[in-house]
């Protein structure tokens, strides 16, 4: 049997490498310093990677020096039953214009976000809402008058969107290639700013009046408590209850700005199970007692300095992933 050689890397192969690892340093450095978060990229909660926008994918095409050409491979226009697709393919040509890669994208009108709009109704009773919130076919929207009962409803005018639709997919198709021609997939993702981490807009939140009383109280009793360098305890204010049945807000601790130490029952196992000090007692029986997505969409839109704690994403995920587990129940 003869023995294998050792295969050595050839001048050429070493180029290659060289010039990939410039190309990986370089995106990282692009990266931190022109690249803008929500303009040029977008971080939904629970994923790992940002998202690619389209115009951070065109400064990525500008950086190395490339261009994009376009190409319809399928369309479908059914005026009769309104169906509508489009799938494009985009090829990426280096400067010399040798194609480094290609990647097609499509669309079409059966997606919910084209499918579907939300009208406005008269709001139904009570159970008739908790239905429809649970179905996602019916929420709250706030309007210039205020807020306003909406349901979910068959887009009469889809042959409207056939421009939009057309756009979307050479979007995704662009967005696609950038990703591969620049090997930037190890730091974005596509396509995930449409997929959407909240699912509800707004939840009407109107406080009763026993519970303003109590509000009052607190304030009240927080202000003639002497000073003390002590560990004060920490409160838990119970929010008005909500149209949807939204969670206890947040409220942060009197006198001291670290967090107490509190008793974990078993309401609050789910977020107790990956302690984490930068996220405090209030926060975690918050998502704890949350009953419905919209409730977790308010504790993140109130924690801004959580957005990019990777224990706190966890914690709304998984809280999310079990009000899904009980509603599909």
């Amino acid at each position: 049997m003869e023995a294998l050689e050792l295969t050595m890397i050839s001048d050429e192969m070493q180029s290659s490498i060289t010039y990939m690892a410039q190309m990986r340093n370089a995106l990282i450095a692009f990266t931190r310093e022109v690249l803008v978060k929500d303009q040029d990229y977008g971080v939904v909660p629970g994923v790992q990677k940002p998202t690619l926008l389209k115009p951070g994918a065109e400064k990525l095409m500008n950086l190395f020096v490339m261009s994009v050409e376009f190409e319809c491979t399928d369309k479908i226009l059914d005026l009769q039953t309104k169906f509508i697709a489009y799938t494009y393919k985009a090829t990426v040509r280096a400067k010399d214009g040798h194609i480094v890669t290609q990647c097609e994208g499509s669309v079409n009108s059966y997606e919910p976000k084209y499918r579907y709009i939300w009208m406005e109704k008269a709001k139904p009773d009570q159970a008739t809402q908790d239905r429809l919130k649970a179905e996602g076919s019916g929420k709250f929207r706030k309007s210039s008058s205020g807020w306003i009962w909406v349901e979910r409803t068959e887009n009469p005018d889809l042959i409207g969107l056939q421009n939009t639709m057309q756009k979307m997919a050479q979007k995704r198709a662009f967005v696609g290639a950038i990703l591969l021609a620049t090997n930037a997939s190890e730091f974005f993702t596509q396509d995930v700013e449409d997929m959407g981490f909240i699912d509800v807009e707004a939840t009407i939140v109107e406080p009763t009046e026993k519970q303003a009383i109590a509000r009052q109280q607190q304030a009240a009793a927080a202000a003639a408590a002497p000073t003390k360098a002590t560990e004060q305890p920490l409160t838990v204010e119970p929010v008005a209850e909500a149209v949807s049945g939204d969670a206890p807000a947040v409220t942060e601790p009197v006198a001291d700005k670290q967090p107490a130490k509190r008793k974990i029952t078993k309401n609050t196992d789910v977020a107790a199970a990956v302690p984490d000090p930068a996220i405090t007692g209030e926060t975690r029986l918050a998502i704890a007692q949350a009953k419905d997505v919209a409730a977790l969409y308010i504790i993140h839109k109130n924690n801004t300095g959580l957005h990019h704690n990777d224990q706190f994403i966890k914690l709304l995920s998984a809280k999310k992933a079990e009000i899904r587990k009980m509603v599909a129940a």
